[in-house]
């Protein structure tokens, strides 16, 4: 193990960063037997794209890992209308939990109105703001 070169990259090239995501998901589908799929929903006004979601699906879970609006269109039920595309799917899928984290700043509130639960918080996570996450069992 002489050989082996430690180098910190403040600019790392998407396809280096891409050779550890596959490396990881490559030994978690051993375990797991499955590798995760993604679909993402996105809202537009015209061809502009003003919000959406990034959502992971394994067979039997979802994970929201973005839902965001641009600022102008919260609070006009478009992110309603994101986790009513996003509960669908799972239904018609068959998956019956749905999860998510977010931070104390962000949309614990929102989540909860729709159905999620907490289902623990790390205290502190980011520069003092608590990171907390959520269940939905459809």
């Amino acid at each position: 193990m002489d050989t082996i070169e430690y180098t910190l990259d403040k600019n790392p090239k998407p396809e280096d960063d891409k050779i550890l995501r596959e490396g990881i998901v490559s030994f978690n589908k051993e375990v797991i037997k499955e590798k995760a799929t993604h679909f993402s929903i996105f809202a537009k006004e015209n061809t502009k794209i003003v919000g959406g979601a990034l959502v992971w699906e394994h067979s039997d879970a979802l994970y929201i890992d973005v839902l965001w609006l641009n600022e102008s269109y919260r609070e006009k039920g478009l992110g309603t209308k994101i986790i009513s595309m996003i509960d669908t799917v799972a239904r018609d899928k068959g998956i019956l939990k749905i999860f998510v984290d977010t931070y104390a700043f962000q949309a614990q509130k929102f989540y909860q109105k729709h159905g999620f639960n907490s289902i623990g918080t790390i205290p502190g996570y980011l520069l003092g703001y608590d990171r907390i996450f959520l269940r939905k069992d459809l």
